[in-house]
């Protein structure tokens, strides 16, 4: 097969539309990972660019060539059955917790616009969308993150720059930051995106048809992830002495520009809310194919039926209770992707089902 660009950049916008949640566009994320370091946080955006582009580059190989379907066929690769399935149902634990996050971050996105009757409209919303990216499976994931990545980036970097044009060069006391190592944060940082994006990349095995795209899909991903990382970090860095005062960074960075930004900085954080829900819906729904012999629409379709009742109450405590394990289970799977290279891969089990 020959190279594709369209198919390359398709790939590349879905690894950027994975990795770019409502955390990253809000700039919370950047914050506490990076900004929040001072000077040195440039310098740990370049470290976790550098490994989340080895980690994407390794899970697309081993995904085309071996022609992998769903996360649990490469996590065997990765770690051998006995390991690959005894993370299994955590993974997928962790898909279903992420997408009832999001579903109702969505319900919370619409209850600001419309008052408190908006939150279930929101969650229905965002089920709806969700089921019609996966009536087009693969495909239909990979043409929603061509179309609206490149609006949610270029709307970011628009507003980073009017900012930056705005502001007085970095102050001396800012530039200073935290006297503490930068290397473990952006390891975190990296592990934090490792399931989702083992998810999304494991079902595109069928779609990569040259090693070419996987190259241009790598490098064109850390690119936009780095450039956009690196331009918003700057701006964050600006308003330190602002941060408390902001539950989402990014509204700071709009006080000085029209007050229709205000809308359009909640919609751009409805499109990132909507990216990660339909990656993460995305490999729980091949994951479940392996179980139900249904087209994957309607097991979506069944998953939010149980989800969207469930969106609608707190989850302080699930997200309390399981984030610190799926924290552990973030760099275990991110350390045996590094290391894949470089040891004997474990042939799979017959005994695991995948």
């Amino acid at each position: 097969m020959s190279f594709s660009i369209i198919r390359s950049l398709k790939i590349s916008m879905t690894i950027v539309g994975t990795t770019i949640g409502a955390g990253f566009a809000s700039g919370r994320e950047i914050w506490e990972f990076f900004s929040s370091y001072g000077e040195s946080s440039q310098v740990g955006i370049v470290i976790s660019m550098v490994i989340l582009w080895l980690a994407g580059m390794i899970l697309m190989l081993i995904s085309w060539k071996k022609q992998t379907s769903r996360y649990s066929e490469l996590l065997a690769y990765l770690m051998g059955p006995f390991f690959a399935k005894l993370i299994d149902g955590l993974i997928l634990l962790s898909l279903l917790t992420t997408t009832m996050v999001m579903m109702a971050g969505s319900g919370a996105t619409f209850e600001q616009w419309f008052g408190p009757s908006g939150f279930f409209a929101g969650c229905l919303v965002m089920a709806v969308a969700v089921l019609i990216v996966l009536l087009f499976d693969v495909e239909g994931l990979l043409s929603i993150n061509v179309v609206l990545i490149p609006v949610l980036m270029a709307i970011l970097i628009y507003v980073c720059f009017q900012f930056l044009e705005s502001v007085d060069p970095l102050s001396d006391s800012v530039k200073r930051g935290a006297n503490q190592p930068i290397w473990p944060t952006a390891i975190a940082y990296t592990a934090f995106n490792i399931i989702s994006l083992l998810a999304v990349l494991s079902t595109m095995g069928k779609q990569i048809k040259h090693t070419g795209e996987v190259w241009f899909a790598g490098i064109t991903s850390t690119l936009c992830l780095g450039g956009l990382a690196y331009i918003y970090n700057n701006s964050l860095l600006r308003i330190e002495h602002l941060i408390s005062q902001y539950e989402i960074p990014l509204f700071a960075l709009v006080e000085h520009i029209s007050p229709i930004w205000i809308a359009v900085i909640s919609s751009v954080l409805w499109l990132a809310i909507y990216t990660t829900a339909v990656s993460s819906m995305h490999g729980l729904v091949f994951r479940l194919s392996a179980y139900m012999p249904l087209p994957r629409v309607v097991i979506g379709f069944i998953c939010m039926i149980i989800l969207l009742p469930l969106s609608q109450i707190g989850f302080a405590k699930l997200v309390e209770v399981l984030y610190p394990i799926f924290g552990v289970i973030n760099l275990s799977i991110l350390a045996s992707i590094l290391l894949y290279p470089f040891i004997q891969p474990t042939p799979m089990g017959r005994h695991y089902k995948l």
